[in-house]
């Protein structure tokens, strides 16, 4: 047998090994998850830190998932449910100067831990708002793009949310939900897709992850 072979062969054992560990990880990470927290209502503002594992760039790398959000410098973008900001500071420095970034989540701690990341960031073009998803506490047409990571299933009334999604967003504007098998309160991808559709949002991308999905509509209204 040749080397080249040999190699081979052994770079497919190791891709086996390393799937074989991954699933087993991934295992392991939902059965604790669904021990520790059970099903409903948002993460514990306690144990925020473990949503700042680095190891969750694994799953979720900040800066492509920001590409397929579709964030871009200059825009204004809402995030639901940002707990602690493991998203937030990169989408601030996306959206650079010229641009807002706006969190909502319902938890006061949760924003108060994300304040404090700011200010350590020296990041100043963005507003915390304490508030809930079904009355977004936001003027009408006023985001260019919104997106909710783990979040949509932990919000009781969902048709609620995403009416109140449609009114604060321009039209046109990019609305993206990612969901994680992982998570307590997954969603599936066409129980998402059916209410986003019920109120509007045309789907314009689908994009598969590590253990998840991430779909993207494009808000109604536009010309």
């Amino acid at each position: 047998m040749s080397g080249i072979a040999i190699g081979l062969r052994v770079l497919g054992a190791i891709a086996l090994v390393w799937a074989a560990v991954s699933a087993l990880l991934a295992l392991f990470a939902w059965l604790w998850v669904r021990e520790r927290y059970g099903r409903g209502g948002p993460f514990p503002a306690k144990d925020a830190f473990s949503l700042l594992n680095p190891l969750r760039s694994w799953l979720q790398s900040v800066d492509s998932s920001l590409r397929t959000f579709r964030v871009r410098e200059g825009h204004t973008v809402l995030e639901l449910g940002p707990g602690p900001g493991y998203f937030t500071l990169g989408a601030s420095r996306a959206v650079g100067r010229a641009g807002r970034v706006i969190c909502v989540d319902v938890q006061p701690a949760m924003l108060s831990i994300l304040r404090q990341r700011l200010q350590d960031a020296q990041i100043a073009n963005t507003r915390l708002v304490a508030g809930d998803a079904v009355r977004l506490p936001l003027a009408d047409g006023c985001v260019d793009e919104a997106f909710l990571v783990t979040v949509l299933g932990e919000i009781p009334d969902r048709p609620r949310a995403l009416a109140e999604l449609r009114r604060v967003m321009k039209p046109g504007g990019v609305l993206s939900v990612m969901e994680t098998f992982t998570d307590c309160d997954y969603q599936l991808e066409d129980s998402v897709r059916d209410l986003c559709r019920a109120f509007g949002f045309e789907a314009i991308d689908h994009e598969r992850r590590r253990l998840g999905y991430t779909l993207c509509f494009s808000a109604p209204g536009a010309a």
